[in-house]
């Protein structure tokens, strides 16, 4: 067996067959990180990655982290010069002026109110200008990812964060996506190419300085539509995989939604990935674990896909019940023990304990 939560989870994913199974909550909430620290009478230092790495080494578990990619490129900061106590002005300067964004200060983000800034044919030309001098940022963006992995050491993975060309990069609001790409699909494909392009560079950096996973994530079918994901998602999911394994790396992929037709119908056998989260279940998704499992090629590990509502609300037996059933669904297969999603906030210790316990019954630790 490897001697670290690192070493240990990158074996499993490679080899399942000679590596122990892994078990790896979905990005838990700090709360319920600093709950469970309480509940097992250990201290809390309030630095939100010492204490999961604390957590995961008393409950035996290998934690995954994950960094930022799109914030990396699009660098946006505030001038209070320009701002309110209730709104705020950002802006990035670019050879074509400056690309300025207005919102409120307090939003919620990658949502519909949240005045993201590309609205406009003008903006897309902004968002090109932005990404073609990611090369600028190659300093701050190597020190970034060179502290994640002093941070991190060999007690988990780090996973790099989605870069959502067909989201612009967080830089659309949802509701405008199909719009513009119905209206402007040239101008939408020549952002999401750009967008493509630096994230590349963000890889390359983040694979040389020891992280573990590239990655992309996209929409399920309750947000767009089998055709729509062929077309504005599978290219650079494919891409984003093979530069990956191009550079004897490792390829995440993120769906916490509707993928049962895709997963039925072979798409996600063609994703290039070598894991897949989460295979959510009903409500968050609509996968049978079992199903889902039979219909993934056997080389590729799957990660999921623990209720996260059973996880908050539900009780201790409730949850290792369903963990037993998560074990029966991927016996012989290769699979991480997780969640539909990340940790919910007021998950109660008691819970996480119990499905780590559980999980670790379930696969003979």
């Amino acid at each position: 067996m490897s001697s670290s939560a690192r070493a240990r989870f990158v074996s499993y994913v490679r080899d399942h067959r000679s590596s122990a199974p892994v078990i790896s909550p979905f990005l838990p909430h700090p709360g319920v990180i600093r709950e469970t620290l309480g509940f097992l009478g250990l201290p809390v230092s309030g630095d939100p990655v010492a204490d999961e790495i604390s957590a995961a080494r008393q409950l035996g578990y290998q934690p995954m982290f994950m960094t930022d990619c799109s914030g990396l490129i699009f660098n946006w900061r505030i001038d209070e010069s320009r701002s309110t106590a209730e709104s705020c002005v950002r802006v990035i300067p670019t050879a074509k002026g400056e690309w300025i964004r207005s919102s409120a200060r307090e939003e919620v983000p990658w949502s519909d109110d949240a005045g993201l800034p590309v609205r406009t044919p003008r903006d897309h030309g902004m968002l090109v200008a932005v990404c073609e001098q990611v090369g600028d940022q190659e300093k701050t963006i190597r020190e970034y990812f060179r502290r994640w992995r002093r941070r991190v050491g060999e007690e988990g993975v780090i996973v790099l964060g989605h870069p959502h060309p067909s989201w612009l990069g967080y830089q659309i609001n949802p509701s405008n996506i199909f719009f513009h790409w119905n209206d402007s699909r040239e101008i939408f494909i020549r952002s999401m190419e750009a967008i493509c392009e630096a994230s590349l560079y963000v890889m390359s950096i983040a694979s040389e300085e020891g992280i573990d996973f590239m990655s992309d994530s996209s929409y399920g079918l309750e947000m767009t539509s089998p055709a729509l994901f062929d077309a504005m998602d599978l290219p650079y999911i494919r891409r984003f995989a093979a530069w990956t394994h191009d550079h004897g790396g490792l390829f995440w992929y993120h769906n916490c939604g509707f993928t049962r037709r895709l997963i039925r119908d072979g798409v996600f056998n063609t994703l290039g990935a070598d894991i897949i989260e989460t295979i959510a279940p009903p409500p968050e998704g609509d996968n049978d674990l079992a199903e889902s499992r039979r219909a993934i090629d056997r080389r590729i590990c799957t990660k999921g896909n623990l209720n996260l509502r059973l996880l908050r609300e539900g009780s201790p037996e409730d949850i290792a019940s369903q963990v037993r059933a998560i074990a029966d669904a991927v016996r012989g297969e290769a699979h991480v023990f997780s969640t539909a999603d990340a940790v919910l906030e007021g998950t109660p210790a008691a819970n996480f304990v119990a499905f780590i316990a559980a999980a670790r019954e379930a696969t003979g630790q």
